[in-house]
């Protein structure tokens, strides 16, 4: 929306992705919304280290990243660095790409945490992200170590925002604003929630029947003290 342009409509439904809270703040609402910018990296898998019929695969596991004694030193000596050295949150993916007549492979880890509410176009990736998650994704597929300091040019280093709410649950419905809903905070589950999130957000835009949850997913779960109260006290947030 061009700055100063005034757009008149009956309904409003919100599904801006990271921009969501900016676009609430135009009506006048504020919603729980923060952003984590969380990257990827796919590359052509030449040494064929992983296996081309293999599923999408994620290591739960937590770990502490190996590293040698002079890297560790290295790493002690720059704070932006040192979290490297402490144990680290599991969820790293690895997938092949392209069918089985492909090489390329996907490899993901959602290890970041800070924290922003005001997201840009084409934020700045961390240049060291490609190994640590290198060096993680080995444990799980120890072939992978091959490329460590030695990735293919063919190669793609990209990330983009996790729109979510503290507890990691998406806002799904009715915002508090009259005729403006909602389809938001998905987090890292926006491909896999997307069409249950449509159909949610429409029922509610219609006014149709809905299943009982849809309302834990909704604004309306903060009135839920127990709720709430619950999904303070769990130790994951099933953040992927």
């Amino acid at each position: 929306m061009a700055r100063g342009q005034t757009i008149k409509a009956d309904i409003i439904v919100n599904a801006a992705g990271p921009f969501a809270a900016q676009v609430a703040a135009m009506h006048g609402e504020e919603l729980p919304i923060i952003n984590v910018l969380q990257q990827k990296i796919a590359f052509a898998d030449r040494n064929r280290a992983v296996d081309r019929k293999m599923p999408f695969a994620i290591d739960l596991d937590g770990q502490t990243l190996a590293w040698s004694d002079d890297e560790r030193e290295a790493l002690a000596a720059a704070p932006e660095f040192a979290r490297l050295l402490a144990p680290m949150p599991g969820s790293i993916h690895c997938r092949p790409d392209g069918g089985d007549h492909g090489e390329w492979i996907k490899l993901g880890w959602a290890f970041n945490a800070e924290q922003t509410t005001e997201p840009v176009r084409e934020p700045e990736l961390n240049p060291y992200f490609p190994e640590v998650v290198l060096r993680a994704a080995s444990r799980l597929q120890p072939r992978l170590a091959q490329y460590l300091g030695a990735l293919p040019r063919d190669r793609v280093h990209y990330g983009g925002y996790y729109p979510m709410t503290k507890e990691n649950w998406p806002l799904i419905g009715a915002a508090k604003t009259p005729d403006v809903f909602l389809a938001a905070a998905l987090s890292g589950y926006g491909t896999m929630g997307a069409c249950a999130t449509g159909d949610l957000c429409a029922r509610a835009v219609v006014g149709a029947p809905a299943p009982a949850f849809a309302r834990s997913l909704s604004l309306a779960r903060y009135d839920d003290k127990a709720l709430m109260a619950e999904l303070a006290a769990s130790e994951s947030r099933g953040l992927l």
